[in-house]
C-alpha cells in the first residue's frame, strides 16, 4: 500500500475516534447537567417571617409592569412574609462592589432570604368574531306559510376573547451555604364571549383583561403551594 493512502487511513481512524470520545464525552456531560438540574416545587409556608426580593420580572415591555403590579400586590396580600422595599434592591444592585448579574448576591446585599426572579413565559390575549343562531319565532311567516313554518334561524354576531398568563417564580435561598432553588409556573386563562343578539357586541380592553388574568394566575400560585 502507497505510503500516502498509509498516512490517510491512519489520519481517518484518529480522527473517527477522536468523534466518538467526543461524543461520548459531550453525551455524559449532558446527562450530568440533566441529574443537577432537578427542581423543587416551592413550598410557601417555608418563607413565613423570611425577608423576599424581588429581583427581576423578565419579558416584554407591555407584559412586565402588569405582572410585576400583579405580583407585588399577592406578596403584600399574602402578609406572612416580608417584601424588601424597590428602592433597598435598587440601592444593593447599584453597589459599586456589586455585580448587577448576580441576582441572589444582590438579594444577599439588599438583606433578604429569598431572591425572587420571575419569567413571563406566555402573556396574549386572542380576540375572534364569528356568527352564531337561534331559532326565533316569525308571525308574519306563520300568517304566510302556516303555524308549524312560523319560525326561522336569527343570525347574530359573536365575539369572544381568550387571555393566556404563565409566569414562572423562583425563589431561591441567599444563603450561601444553602442556595437551593424552588421554582414552579404561575397560570390562568379565560374565555369571554359577547353575543349581537340586541345590541353590538362589547368585550374589555385586552391589557385590563390580562391584568384580571394575570392576579387570578398569581393567586392560584399563592394558594396551591402555601
Amino acid at each position: 500500500m502507497p505510503v500516502v493512502a498509509k498516512r490517510n487511513k491512519a489520519f481517518l481512524n484518529r480522527f473517527m475516534n477522536l468523534t466518538l470520545l467526543g461524543f461520548g464525552l459531550a453525551t455524559f456531560a449532558s446527562l450530568q447537567g440533566c441529574s443537577h438540574a432537578k427542581k423543587r416545587v416551592p413550598e410557601l409556608s417555608l418563607l413565613e417571617g423570611k425577608k423576599v426580593a424581588l429581583i427581576d420580572v423578565e419579558g416584554e415591555p407591555s407584559s412586565r409592569g402588569i405582572v410585576e403590579v400583579a405580583l407585588i400586590n399577592q406578596l403584600i396580600k399574602r402578609g406572612t412574609f416580608e417584601l424588601i422595599s424597590k428602592e433597598d434592591v435598587t440601592r444593593a444592585r447599584t453597589a459599586p462592589e456589586q455585580d448587577s448579574n448576580a441576582p441572589v448576591g444582590i438579594a444577599r446585599r439588599a438583606g433578604a432570604d429569598y431572591a425572587l426572579q420571575a419569567r413571563v413565559i406566555e402573556f396574549s390575549a386572542d380576540e375572534k368574531s364569528g356568527y352564531s343562531s337561534e331559532k326565533a319565532y316569525d308571525s308574519q311567516l306563520a300568517a304566510e306559510r302556516g303555524e308549524k313554518e312560523g319560525t326561522t334561524q336569527k343570525l347574530y354576531k359573536v365575539k369572544s376573547l381568550t387571555a393566556k398568563v404563565r409566569v414562572e417564580l423562583g425563589f431561591t435561598k441567599t444563603d450561601p451555604k444553602d442556595p437551593e432553588l424552588r421554582i414552579a409556573v404561575a397560570e390562568a386563562e379565560e374565555t369571554i364571549k359577547a353575543e349581537e343578539k340586541t345590541e353590538a357586541a362589547h368585550l374589555p380592553p385586552k391589557l385590563f383583561f390580562l391584568e384580571k388574568i394575570t392576579n387570578e394566575a398569581f393567586a392560584r400560585f399563592f394558594e396551591q403551594y402555601k
